[in-house]
């Protein structure tokens, strides 16, 4: 990828709920919408299942304090798959990331990890040494998302 590449973002968060359980919730990204509050639409543009070559479009957006809310569309693509763990490439009009995530046993839930490459498209200016802190703060809060999701699903869980 040619662009301006900026430090890998790592993200781990427990999840009360069986890894089978959330790694089907989270490897179809139409799901996205229940638990990432930024992602507004998701549709299947090519392919049946979640499967290398599957492609996704999604809309979304960024509020940023004191300024107006950003709205892209994200096209994404499963580029490999194993047991329990997925990686996509996903592209807007500012960057491409490479996001892997995998889902592993962890007590009597999961314990989920996400690791993201960006690659910006134009040179980021200052966002490409403040794009590590902001992406962990954004994934972080997903996670929490996804934890009160399956909280709410599973209250016995």
């Amino acid at each position: 990828m040619d662009g301006y590449t900026a430090r890998p973002v790592s993200v781990s968060a427990h999840i009360p709920a069986a890894p089978d359980e959330v790694f089907d919730l989270v490897s179809d990204t139409r799901n996205d919408p229940l638990w990432c509050e930024n992602v507004e639409t998701v549709d299947l543009i090519e392919g049946n299942q979640v499967e290398v070559g599957t492609r996704f479009r999604f809309h979304q957006h960024l509020d940023r304090p004191g300024a107006d809310r950003v709205q892209f569309d994200v096209e994404v693509e499963v580029i490999e798959m194993g047991e329990r763990s997925i990686t996509w490439l996903a592209k807007d009009r500012f960057q491409t990331r490479e996001i892997s995530l995998t889902v592993q046993p962890d007590g009597k839930g999961s314990r989920i990890t996400q690791v993201t490459r960006a690659t910006f498209l134009r040179p980021p200016g200052t966002a490409k040494w403040l794009y590590p802190l902001l992406a962990r703060r954004i994934f972080g809060k997903q996670f929490r998302d996804l934890r009160a999701y399956f909280e709410r699903v599973n209250p016995a869980g």
